[in-house]
């Protein structure tokens, strides 16, 4: 029988028509869900753009800073973009993360530092959600707390781009630094610095002599470790090669031009003021005889000044343990810790002269005080003949500044203060206050490790602090045995 599909038609409108009536509300339902849910992709998508704007804006802030404590900041103000409860910042050292700044609720406290087995991508503790991300040299490390779970995929690229900067910055700070430093004491030390040659510079010097008093019409340099980069000092023109000379001691080759030949006697002293130039050259070794010797004057010298105090004896060696033992702990290089030591043992050789004659005076007035404070200026003085070898005087002059900016002779702030000097600055501090005067008494140790303790980000930086507090029991024991008369390597 074939169907009616007009009958069929009007069943359709029939029930369509009763499921209009009766079932109206469903209908409406369904608008309204398929509303809302527009609603909500609108404002979701409004919302994802404007956190795009914002950690844009943090990223375009981020890259107009150049101080690096304020480039840490910024960057643990990034928990504030993401609703985090706090975030760390770390950097490497070996295969161990060292904490920088951080910016914690006290429920969550970070370590002071972190091996590379202990890291993970993702940490739950307690009611917080830990979440490790390595900047993409593996340099340094971020770490973000937050009560709720994050899509940290979300956030990772910007933390990335980051970290990067901030370890960009890092290696540019010291030059940074530097530049602070100069302008700060140029004016000082334009009154007592004395004229200090580089090799290149003393290079500069003798070949100059040799033009002015051989009348050579010109005079090469060359490098036997590189051949092809000669070193024109005048040109020779058409002039003749008349000899060549080995500077002994260097790599160098004189090769000298002129219209006549060299006479016996001019080439025989020309080869004696040349070993006596090369003679220079070789104290540029830190194991040439002339460097020790010097380095054993300005040890024999901090002795002789702590002779004039029975309350100084052993200060330069108990300052040189605790900061070496501190660097240790910082896990800085072989390198640095054996400077910081020899840095510590002479930080006070600025004291040498008039100042040794009230150093432990009740009563000090102005013009004494003033020399004191510029006892840092004269120590770098001292030490600058052989910063060739071994890089002191960021060290000594700056040794009293503190991070909080109240300390002397330029008044430094925060991360203008190199990191070694900072380390010394900390062990003069505790050995200082844990060791009687004539004008007051000793604290224990106990006391000085809560006066140390309320000083974080004020008298050096905070991680500083954390690495002394860690190896105070090794410095304990070490100071002991000293004071036992037992020789104490640092």
């Amino acid at each position: 029988m074939p169907i009616d599909s007009t009958a069929l038609q009007e069943r359709l409108n029939d029930v369509l028509f009763f499921i209009g009536v009766n079932f109206w509300y469903l209908f409406l339902l369904a608008a309204l869900l398929f509303f809302l849910l527009a609603v909500k992709s609108f404002k979701d998508k409004i919302e994802q753009e404007l956190q795009l704007g914002h950690l844009n804006k943090w990223l375009l802030y981020l890259s107009k800073l150049d101080r690096l404590g304020e480039i840490e900041d910024h960057l643990l103000n990034f928990k504030t973009y993401i609703n985090g409860d706090g975030t760390a910042l770390y950097i490497r050292r070996g295969e161990t993360f060292i904490l920088q700044a951080q910016s914690m609720v006290e429920e969550a406290p970070c370590l002071p530092r972190l091996h590379m087995k202990e890291i993970e991508e993702y940490r739950r503790i307690g009611k917080r959600h830990y979440y490790y991300i390595i900047s993409e040299k593996g340099l340094s490390l971020y770490i973000i707390a937050s009560k709720g779970e994050l899509e940290i995929e979300d956030y990772e690229g910007f933390i990335k781009v980051g970290l990067a900067y901030y370890e960009k910055s890092q290696n540019v700070s010291q030059e940074h630094n530097l530049s602070t430093i100069s302008t700060a004491s140029k004016e000082v030390l334009s009154k007592m610095m004395k004229i200090h040659y580089t090799a290149d510079m003393f290079l500069k010097f003798i070949v100059s002599l040799l033009i002015k008093s051989l009348n050579a019409k010109g005079i090469v340099l060359k490098n036997r470790n590189r051949p092809k980069k000669a070193i024109y000092f005048k040109e020779p023109e058409s002039s003749t090669l008349q000899k060549s000379f080995y500077i002994r001691n260097t790599p160098y080759i004189l090769e000298l031009y002129r219209d006549k030949p060299l006479s016996p006697k001019e080439i025989a002293e020309v080869g004696s003021f040349l070993d006596l130039a090369g003679a220079y050259f070789e104290s540029n070794n830190e194991n040439s005889r002339m460097v020790q010797n010097y380095i054993k004057f300005l040890r024999f010298s901090v002795r002789a000044i702590e002779l004039q105090s029975p309350y100084f004896k052993n200060h330069s060696k108990k300052v040189e343990i605790t900061a070496t033992e501190i660097a240790k702990a910082l896990f800085l290089s072989d390198r640095e810790i054996k400077q910081i030591a020899l840095g510590a043992y002479l930080h006070d050789i600025g004291m040498i002269g008039k100042i040794e004659n009230f150093i432990d005076s009740k009563k000090i007035g102005k013009e004494d005080l003033q020399l004191i404070r510029y006892h840092p200026i004269v120590g770098a003085v001292l030490v600058e003949p052989i910063s060739h070898v071994y890089n002191l005087v960021p060290i000594i002059k700056y040794h009293h500044e503190r991070y909080d900016g109240e300390g002397y002779p330029f008044g430094l702030r925060g991360k203008d203060i190199p990191l070694n000097a900072q380390i010394v600055a900390l062990a003069e501090y505790y050995i200082g206050i844990t060791s009687p005067r004539a004008y007051r008494k000793a604290m224990d140790h106990g006391e000085a490790m809560e006066d140390i303790e309320r000083q974080r980000d004020q008298l050096v930086e905070a991680g500083i602090i954390d690495a002394f507090i860690e190896s105070a029991d090794t410095i304990q024991k070490k100071l002991r045995l000293l004071e036992e008369g037992v020789e104490v390597e640092s």
